[in-house]
């Protein structure tokens, strides 16, 4: 009975130290170039390196006067000379905003392939597929392909005085001198009620102050509306118009966004009604980094690891005529060097890495 005791702990010894010595496979990770493999491989994971796309926000103003049916009337009735003589639209130029987003890059597309433990597995990309980190969760919302529409804004013709509510005293007069002779005694019944009110000048006033508020407010739109039959109406309506460029090293990246005209707002580039405005990028000269690729030692497989961007910056300038409205510098992708990091990097687990979507960039590496 003893001998098989001792037989049996043996065995567990030597199970126990063959399950010690057994060694740990680490994991490995290689990134290629798609356009440069031949075949698919397995276990791979497929990303992109943005294009670094500009978005020119131009938000533009137009006021439209419209004279008031009353308007000859004004200086003899109402004692007012500051008034619209006649209609028009008038454009300006209300702000002009730079933003950057990332857009997949055709030409920098690359494949994950990995075997063992690593981090390779869990890479974040934007919904078009854009590389935004590696286990990090982290995803950009700008880096998103933004629609835009351009908001339509009334025209002259939209701009009227149907609602102004007129009481049948001024609906009954036949001329319309007649009819703005009742709206001036109209306007000056308004103020005097109002007056009254703000005295407490009434046998029975509201019962709370909110009531006083209400009342004025009334009285005070009632005004305005009836004033503008005389004086006119000047409204202003805002619309935002958006461009996209995508700068290319090999063109010269200047040329007329659009062209403007302070009677018809944005026109087309070739409408030579509106003055130019002019899109103007100047890249600075960046110095090239040297081949992250490091050759292993003699008789091991070279692997690449992550591919990120070192991003190019670059000035741009709005121009409007001859002069300057906007001047931003902005980072882009297409304008930087694709580098390679260590193969190691991936290779160990728990590594979090965040790259920035919109130009490619590397923006941190961590270890969870």
């Amino acid at each position: 009975m003893m001998k098989k005791f001792i037989l049996a702990i043996g065995a567990a010894a030597v199970l126990s130290s063959c399950a010690v010595q057994q060694p740990v496979v680490p994991g490995k990770v290689n990134v290629q170039d798609v356009a440069q493999m031949n075949n698919a491989t397995a276990n791979a994971l497929l990303y992109s390196l943005p294009t670094t796309v500009i978005r020119v926000n131009v938000e533009v103003e137009k006021t439209i006067s419209k004279v008031g049916p009353f308007y000859r009337y004004s200086q003899k009735m109402l004692n007012v000379s500051d008034v619209v003589t006649e209609d028009k639209e008038e454009w300006r130029i209300k702000s002009v905003n730079v933003e950057t987003y990332g857009r997949p890059d055709d030409n920098k597309r690359y494949s994950i392939s990995y075997s063992g433990p690593s981090s390779a597995p869990f890479i974040n990309l934007t919904s078009s597929g854009v590389l935004a980190g590696v286990n990090s969760g982290f995803v950009d919302s700008d880096c998103y392909l933004k629609e835009f529409t351009v908001t339509e804004v009334p025209t002259i013709d939209d701009v009227n005085f149907n609602d102004v509510a007129m009481i049948e005293k001024q609906l009954v007069k036949t001329s319309t001198a007649a009819m703005a002779e009742e709206t001036a005694n109209y306007i000056y019944k308004i103020r005097k009620r109002r007056f009254k009110i703000l005295a407490s000048d009434f046998e029975q006033l509201p019962p709370d102050g909110q009531s006083y508020e209400v009342m004025v407010r009334e009285l005070n739109q009632l005004e305005k509306e009836h004033m503008e039959l005389f004086i006119g109406k000047t409204e202003t309506f805002t619309m935002t118009q958006s461009y996209d460029i995508i700068p290319d090293k090999m063109s010269t990246n200047n040329d007329v966004l659009f062209r403007f005209s302070t009677v018809s707002g944005i026109v087309d580039k070739m409408d030579v009604s509106g003055a130019p405005v002019y899109f103007e990028l100047e890249a600075n000269e960046e110095k090239q980094l040297p081949d992250a690729v490091v050759a292993e030692e003699k008789g091991q497989e070279v692997r690449n690891g992550l591919y990120y961007c070192q991003p190019g910056k670059a000035t741009i300038k709005i121009i409007d005529k001859n002069v300057l409205i906007k001047e931003k510098e902005v980072y882009l992708g297409q304008f930087g060097q694709v580098i390679s990091m260590p193969s190691n990097v991936l290779e160990q687990e728990n590594v979090s890495i965040r790259i920035n979507p919109k130009t490619g960039a590397l923006q941190s590496i961590d270890r969870k």
